[in-house]
């Protein structure tokens, strides 16, 4: 018997470590912020040499590279970006464990992830944010300091009372190499390195930050990070002087046209050809469902799908897989709680049942994970003994109750108790809330108000066009937009501030958005502008551009919990907030009932006979309920 070298004290002492502690199997879905910490190369062996390979050719040539990799859902795309970032880590260590690891691996190379956005809107600052997270400030440091050698700049600095002239001798012979829009990168990376008064300054706009017009005069700069060829001026300037390659893990690649359809995809493609076009050093790779990527083929154009290197895809477990994952996690659940590893390296369960969780889910990583975790829950919460675990393996039968979180399992015996029933529903709904995010972001708000209008107009038949990330001149400056809805004659643009969260004011941020929209409305590129801010956005003058545009600008305001349930809902039932925005350009909807948000629910009615949950009288500053 598997256990039979384990006596009862010790395996009670085991299975109340279980109960009090999270267990590797209590996250089914990999996140590109939540780390794993279990690897099994072998699903991805062939795409371990894929990639390796595409690094070294790049660090030889410059040249940048894209790189398919496909799987089922499930199969551990995300998985793969945590291993490889685990690689990286271990080749970066000084004191290396293993010796072997630079003699199997490239050197000197970062892989970024980067979360596909909801929409096709500002990706290229989406990709510059995710570089900076991942890199930290210190890049920029690295970055400036290998330009600046180059030109000329830190050879100079000791020239006293003329380093103000060396150093604009420096960013001229930086803008002769990098000239056009990169001339404020080049500036703002030169005072970066070398003008200690204006360094902070200049870090704060590369970083994104905003600065007030008073504080970009100080820098002489007369454009903001978010603007599309800004963006993609720094994410060159980066990726070529990073000293290093830079892997682009793009994930969920079908995110654009899930939120927007097939135009929004086609965007988001176009966005990666840029990258592929503009930057060297770098390796792009797109991870994205197999079922789908016949369809991106066919959106992306001949150009895009010449760049593209042949796909590679990620495999399914082998039973040996499965065993040696379920090892390896429970080895390092006992390692994390000071425990020896029990002589049985499977306990809780068995080769017998792992064979059948194998069986049920034809290796698909996800679904054996969720499985792995309903048997290890009925075992730590009493509702299995070991004992009828083992006779589970020798079965090959499923416990009661277990088979209908697993599609296309084999017939089990119905649940015999409401219970039972109960603790089903309760693991569903756990998977159901663990696979679905929501992250509040300008490009997944914008994304989502531009869906609720799309849909709300179908839905009452009216004909709209709406172009994402619109762009239009102001002399010869290109500004862009979130998007424009055409309706009737009368375009309308729709802008959102680059704000971090959406729980506290959106300040110059929303000056500039407002800003943005002012000038859209100047030059006759919209009619009408529709602004959205985070609640208690204020300033002066933010405030007073709202003023000048009265009756051409409306302004909509949203707090964290809003924005998420605009997002949530966009889709199929546009939120209240999502019908007033629509409103605004295709009129009243009088018959369309938005669903009630959380917040707005009513209570709970009391309970009859119970004195201390009955309504309170309301008092005299407080509306009755007539």
């Amino acid at each position: 018997m598997a256990f039979s070298q384990m006596n009862e004290d010790e395996q009670e002492l085991y299975l109340d470590v279980l109960r009090d502690g999270t267990t590797p199997f209590d996250r089914f879905v990999a996140r590109g912020k939540m780390e794993d910490t279990v690897d099994i190369p072998g699903p991805r062996i062939n795409i371990d040499r894929y990639l390796f390979r595409s690094i070294r050719q790049t660090q030889s040539d410059s040249s940048a590279r894209m790189l398919p990799i496909l799987g089922s859902a499930g199969t551990g795309k995300t998985h793969a970006y945590w291993a490889y970032k685990s690689i990286e880590r271990r080749l970066t260590q000084e004191d290396q464990e293993d010796a072997n690891v630079a003699g199997n691996y490239p050197e000197q190379w970062t892989i970024v992830y980067v979360p596909s956005p909801p929409a096709a809107v500002r990706i290229l600052l989406h990709v510059y944010t995710c570089l900076l997270d991942e890199l930290t400030a210190d890049i920029l440091t690295v970055v400036s300091d290998n330009l600046v050698t180059r030109w000329g700049g830190h050879k100079k600095k000791k020239l006293g009372i003329f380093g103000g002239q060396d150093l604009e001798e420096t960013i001229q012979n930086g803008i002769r190499e990098y000239p056009g829009i990169f001339a404020d990168c080049v500036k703002s990376l030169c005072i970066f390195a070398l003008d200690k008064e204006r360094q902070g300054l200049a870090e704060r706009w590369l970083l994104g930050e905003d600065l007030d017009e008073d504080e970009l005069d100080v820098l002489g700069i007369n454009t903001v990070i978010e603007s599309d060829d800004v963006c993609l001026a720094m994410i060159k300037l980066i990726c070529e002087n990073a000293g290093r390659s830079i892997v682009l893990y793009f994930d969920e690649l079908e995110s654009p046209y899930r939120m927007h359809g097939p135009e929004a995809e086609q965007k988001f493609l176009e966005t990666l050809k840029q990258v592929y076009n503009n930057v060297k050093n770098v390796v792009i790779v797109l991870a994205v469902l197999k079922e789908i990527w016949p369809r991106v083929l066919e959106t992306a154009d001949q150009a895009m799908k010449s760049r593209m290197e042949q796909e590679r895809e990620l495999e399914f477990f082998k039973f040996d897989d499965l065993k040696l994952y379920f090892a390896k996690a429970m080895e390092y659940f006992w390692a994390k709680n000071n425990l020896n590893p029990p002589i049985y390296p499977l306990f809780p369960l068995n080769e017998q049942v792992l064979k059948v969780i194998f069986d049920k889910t034809d290796g698909n990583q996800r679904s054996i994970i969720k499985l792995i975790r309903l048997f290890v829950d009925k075992i730590v919460y009493d509702e299995m003994t070991l004992e009828e675990v083992i006779q589970s393996g020798k079965s090959d039968a499923v416990p009661v109750g277990t088979t209908t979180a697993i599609p296309d399992a084999v017939p089990a015996a119905a649940p015999s108790t409401k219970e039972e029933k109960s603790i089903i529903d309760k693991i569903e709904e756990m998977m159901k809330d663990e696979d679905y995010t929501i992250e509040a972001n300008p490009a997944s708000v914008a994304g989502a108000a531009l869906k609720s209008i799309k849909v709300l107009a179908e839905k009452f038949n009216k004909k709209i066009n709406i172009d994402m990330d619109f762009k239009f001149q102001v002399g010869k400056r290109s500004y862009s937009l979130a998007g424009v809805i055409e309706f009737e004659g009368k375009k309308y643009g729709l802008e959102i501030p680059a704000v971090k969260s959406f729980d506290k004011s959106g300040g110059v941020a929303a000056f500039y958005a407002a800003k943005r929209l002012t000038q859209a409305i100047s030059t006759n590129s919209v009619d009408v502008a529709l602004l959205i801010v985070p609640e208690g956005t204020g300033g002066a003058k933010y405030t007073s551009l709202l003023s000048q545009n009265e009756g051409k600008m409306f302004k909509y305001e949203f707090n964290e919990e809003s924005a998420k349930f605009l997002i949530q809902q966009a889709i199929k039932q546009p939120s209240k907030e999502g019908k007033i925005i629509a409103e605004q350009i295709l009129g009243e909807m009088a018959d369309y009932e938005p669903p009630m948000a959380p917040w707005e629910m009513p209570a709970p009615e009391a309970e009859e006979g119970n004195p201390e949950d009955a309504p309170s009288e309301p008092s005299p500053d407080q509306p009755s309920a007539e």
